[in-house]
Formats: structure tokens, C-alpha cells, sequence
């Protein structure tokens, strides 16, 4: 008898073909590298993260349990994220002990890296249980011929990975070794676990419990609260956990417990007198987290929705249609759940910067978009790929058409802007320019197969779109990374302020009241400048002050005119207490 399955799949064993382990391995591994080109710090999350593993490497133990930058305790976020870079650079540093031969900054790059590698193995293995399902199956053909469990379960964890790469949201952070980051890897192995529990109950409950407990301490109390309880729910409300669900929630729990409770554990052993008075500031800044949300939080999200989720979404909304009555299975009502138990923590996430309300959900998406893909009708089939081949294609012409511009000066207004962005720089012929031929050759290799064949592998159209993301980004950065530099990095400002301190006398055992200072800024002046920035300074500790405004006025008692960034209205100014 044939076997008849109530599903929208219709796929063949041709359709299912493997994409080559070795070419999706080589896109994570291209996508994550170009990171390694951003040899400044842009952002002040990722100077406040960098800033923290460095004082934990050259701050004595202590600091790994009870992290701070200067006299700032680092209670925003737990300290995992710090103590990976910390290793790295340690290991590959120039300011560790061992090998030496990356930058401390490309060394806390290679931690993205490792965080990256961890999110997507985990959205993989975890899509890939889910797939295998007898329910997820694709229709049995009357002779034969369908997409085999194995390679049918390998294709829509190929697509849900390759969705994750290509989507823009995922660019804004992933380069980065930030809590966010972590938090988005403690995602993704909280989802295996609970995927993992469908067969292997126990096991996979402990690790999805194990994920919400290093979410705290890697991120935030409230991102482990939130994973424990929508762990906690899809035992309650998917009926496939439906055996033993007081087990499986006891497993998750002691999971959550092995996963948190070493750190203050260790950390009031190490430092029995510094701990309750920094935990004290701990948990009163996680307490201020468990609050609404603010209405910028809702009005970005409506104006960037569109292109922070593409191309996800449009095959998110398929997957819900195509499979509408097949929503209460296990392998779409999972991530739904998750999804759905995710609006809550949406709402009540006061402290998160609106990109990062929205970070987590990704790889949850792309699960459902996986799913959604493999029900598209062959007529359909082709959407993703002629999109992919002219938003890319545009968006790396549009690379090295402003590169060239910048270069020769031969479309002006092009060239101006560049400038005006980054006064004073000019195109490098680097490793990075070799980066962007490389991937740019790439890629157009790519477009040729693509407009000179007609595959049927289902995995085409994810693929196009990860290679296309990542061929971009390694343009941009790569062509534009010392011009990037001028315009976010804060090293010119600091050696004017050196500049002027040691003017005036300043030596190493001196120290600088900072006003409107932040923990990543006081990271960079210690990194670059070697001025140590004091933001809770006591009165007449410090014979220097270094404030920090959004005036270019030059202010009587400052030592030197106020030193600034290109194209931005914030000041450094220096003054001599007395």
C-alpha cells in the first residue's frame, strides 16, 4: 500500500540532492572572516565588551567573576562574553601570553567567530531533528522517487542555516563579540535542546536548561528567565513532550541551575568582600530590565521590519499559509511556540536597543522559513533567486562603483560624499581589496551559473542569497574599512587628548576625571591613550578632567582646543583642576 502523508511537500529525491558540505562550511567560514577586516572598534557595545576582557586579563581573577572597565562595575550583562574574548586574547594577542600573532582586536574578532560557529552548528542539528520527523516527511510518489527522510531533513536544515546568513538583521551584530552575540548562541542551543528532548528527553532537557542558565551569565537575567519559561512552555503546550513533562521541567531546571550558579558561586569565593556589593549592583540593574518596553521600540521595528527580516518573512507568512492545517505538528508548532512566547519578552524588555529585541527571533524564523520553502510551488521556485541575483549583484556594483570614485575622483559627487565621510582617507590595495576581489569574482561566478542553468535543488535559493549577503559585506568592508575607520574610530581624538595631558604633565600614575563618560570610552582612552578614566572620581583625586559634550565652543579654562570626530558634534575637552 502507499503510504499518503498530510502535508503541502511535494519533493523529489533530485530536488533533495546535497549541497556539498565543504561549500557551505566555506560560506560560514567567508562570512564570519570578513569581520577579521574592521580593525577599529566602531561601535561603543563592542568597545564596552572589548574593554572588558582586557581588564580581566591584565586585572588579576577577581575581575573574571566581578568584571569592571576602570572604577565602572560592568553589570549590564554577565561575564562569559568577556571571558571567551579575555582567553583569545590571552592565547593570540598581542597583550596575551601565547602565541601573539592577531591584534587584540582580531583576537575578540575570532571570539564573534566561535559564537557565530556556535549559533549556526546549533540551528542546524536542531532544524535538522525537527525535518526528520515522520510528520515533516514530503509525499510518498505512487512509484516512487520522493526526497529520502535523511537528505530531506539535511536540505531544510541547509535552507533554515543559509536563511540565518542572509537575512540584514544578522549583519548588524554578528561580527561582533558582544553579549547580543552570546545571547543569540544561548538561543540557538536552548532550541536544539528542545528539539533534541523529542527523542533523547532527558539530555535534551538539561542542555535547553543549561542554555537559559549561561544566558544570564552571559547575557542578561532577563534573556535566562525568558528562555527558561518558554522552555517550560512548549513542554506544557506541544503534546509530543506530553510523557514525564514533571521530569523533563525538573532536568530543564537543574540545567538552568548548573548552567548560573557557578559564577556567584565562584565569584564570592574569589572576592568574599567585593561580591555582595557588586551582585547588590548587579541585580538592581537586571531588576530595571523587567519593564515596558518604549514606543521607539515598536516604531522602529514597523520602519525597518521589511529589510531587518528579508528574506525571511515573506516565507515565514508561506510556511503559516501552506501548512495551515498541519500548524498543531510538532515541527512547526515548536518554533511557533517559541515565537509566540517570545511577544512577552518583547514587551517587557525595557533595557534592549531595538534591534536587539528582534535579534533572538531570527533563528526561529528561518526554521519556519526552511519550512515554508520546501512547500513553494515550482512556479514560484525562482522568486528568491532573481532577487538575490539583483539586490546583490546591485549592492556589490554599487561597492566598487563608489570604490573606484573614491579612487579617481571620476564621478565627483560620489567621491565627495566618501570624503565627507571619512575626511582625509584614500583607497588601500590590502588584504582587504583581495578579500573583495576575491568574493566579488565569487559571486558573479555564482550569477553565471545561475542565469546559465536551471537546478532544481531545492537549497538554490538560500544559497544565492547567503553567498550574495556575504559577497557584499565582504565588498564593503573590505574596500572601505580604513575609510570606516577614520569615520567611527575614536584613536585621532585620543591622541589629541594624550597630546594635550602630557602637554600639561600628565604621567602614567595620574589619572582624568571623566564627565559624560561610558565604560567603552573609558576602554579606549586606557587602550589607545594608556589615560586612566576615572567616572566616579572623588573630588581632587584626579589633577585632570576630560569632558565629554556635544559642543564645539571652546571653553576658557581648557588646556587645548576640543578634539572631535569627523562629520559629528561630540567634544573632548581638557581641563586642569585646581
Amino acid at each position: 500500500m502507499l503510504s499518503q502523508r498530510s502535508t503541502p511537500v511535494k519533493m523529489s529525491q533530485e530536488a533533495a540532492n546535497k549541497l556539498p558540505r565543504w561549500s557551505l562550511l566555506s560560506l560560514l567560514v567567508i562570512f564570519a572572516a570578513t569581520g577579521f577586516w574592521s580593525t577599529g572598534i566602531w561601535t561603543m557595545r563592542d568597545a564596552s565588551s572589548f574593554g572588558t576582557a582586557l581588564s580581566m586579563l591584565t586585572g588579576g581573577p577577581v575581575l573574571w567573576f566581578l568584571p569592571s572597565v576602570s572604577d565602572t562595575p560592568m553589570t549590564s550583562a554577565g561575564p562569559m562574553t568577556g571571558w571567551l574574548s579575555s582567553l583569545l586574547i590571552s592565547l593570540f594577542g598581542t597583550s596575551g601570553s601565547g602565541f601573539g600573532f592577531l591584534s587584540d582586536i582580531a583576537a575578540t574578532r575570532l571570539a564573534a567567530c566561535l559564537w557565530f560557529g556556535i549559533t549556526t552548528a546549533a540551528l542546524w542539528y536542531g532544524t535538522w531533528h525537527l525535518a526528520r520527523r515522520p510528520e515533516a516527511q514530503p509525499i510518498a510518489f505512487a512509484f516512487g522517487g520522493e526526497a529520502s527522510p535523511r537528505d530531506y531533513g539535511r536540505v531544510v536544515a541547509d535552507s533554515a542555516v543559509l536563511f540565518f546568513v542572509a537575512t540584514f538583521g544578522i549583519v548588524t551584530r554578528q561580527h561582533e563579540a558582544l553579549p547580543d552575540t552570546a545571547l543569540l548562541a544561548m538561543g540557538a542551543i536552548n532550541f536544539y535542546g528542545l528539539t533534541l528532548a523529542l527523542r533523547r528527553p532527558l539530555r535534551g532537557c538539561f542542555i535547553a536548561g543549561l542554555a537559559s542558565g549561561a544566558a544570564v551569565v552571559s547575557s542578561t537575567l532577563f534573556a535566562g528567565v525568558w528562555l527558561l519559561a518558554i522552555s517550560l512552555l512548549a513542554f506544557s503546550l506541544i503534546r509530543a513532550y506530553q510523557d514525564t513533562r514533571i521530569r523533563r521541567a525538573a532536568y530543564t531546571v537543574l540545567g538552568a541551575a548548573a548552567g548560573f550558579l557557578p559564577w556567584p558561586v565562584l565569584a564570592f569565593t574569589a572576592s568574599p568582600d567585593g561580591a555582595p556589593a557588586w551582585f547588590a549592583l548587579w541585580f538592581a540593574e537586571q531588576n530595571s530590565h523587567f519593564g515596558l518596553a518604549g514606543a521607539d521600540t515598536y516604531f522602529w521595528f514597523a520602519r525597518n521590519a521589511v529589510w531587518y527580516l528579508c528574506p525571511v518573512w515573506p516565507f515565514v507568512l508561506w510556511a503559516l499559509y501552506s501548512w495551515r492545517r498541519q500548524l498543531r505538528r510538532t515541527h512547526l508548532l515548536l518554533p511557533l511556540v517559541l515565537c509566540a512566547a517570545g511577544i512577552p519578552a518583547v514587551v517587557f524588555s525595557s533595557f534592549q536597543a531595538s534591534d536587539t529585541v528582534f535579534l533572538t527571533f531570527l533563528p526561529l524564523l528561518s526554521v519556519l522559513a526552511a519550512f515554508g520553502l520546501v512547500t513553494v510551488r515550482r512556479s514560484h521556485e525562482n522568486v528568491l533567486d532573481w532577487f538575490s541575483l539583483m539586490t546583490f549583484s546591485l549592492g556589490t556594483l554599487a561597492a566598487w562603483a563608489y570604490w573606484f570614485a573614491w579612487l579617481t575622483s571620476f564621478a565627483p559627487k560620489m567621491a565627495e560624499s566618501v570624503q565627507m565621510l571619512a575626511p582625509g582617507s584614500s583607497p588601500v590595495f590590502d588584504s582587504g581589496f583581495v578579500l573583495a576581489v576575491l568574493t566579488t569574482a565569487m559571486w558573479f561566478g555564482f550569477v553565471g551559473w545561475r542565469l546559465t542553468h536551471r537546478p532544481v535543488v531545492i537549497w538554490r535559493g538560500p544559497w544565492l542569497s547567503a553567498a550574495g549577503m556575504t559577497a557584499v559585506a565582504a565588498a564593503v568592508i573590505g574596500l572601505f574599512h580604513t575609510g570606516i575607520d577614520i569615520n567611527r574610530s575614536y584613536v585621532p581624538v585620543i591622541e589629541s587628548v594624550s597630546g594635550t595631558l602630557v602637554k600639561a604633565g600628565f604621567s602614567e600614575t595620574d589619572c582624568a576625571a571623566g564627565e559624560g563618560f561610558t565604560p567603552g570610552l573609558q576602554a579606549l582612552f586606557q587602550y589607545y591613550g594608556g589615560i586612566r578614566v576615572l567616572r566616579n572620581a572623588a573630588p581632587g583625586s584626579c589633577r585632570f578632567t576630560i569632558t565629554r559634550g556635544r559642543s564645539g565652543r571652546f571653553a576658557p579654562e581648557a588646556l587645548a582646543k576640543p578634539a572631535s570626530r569627523p562629520h559629528t558634534d561630540e567634544t573632548f575637552i581638557v581641563t586642569l583642576n585646581r
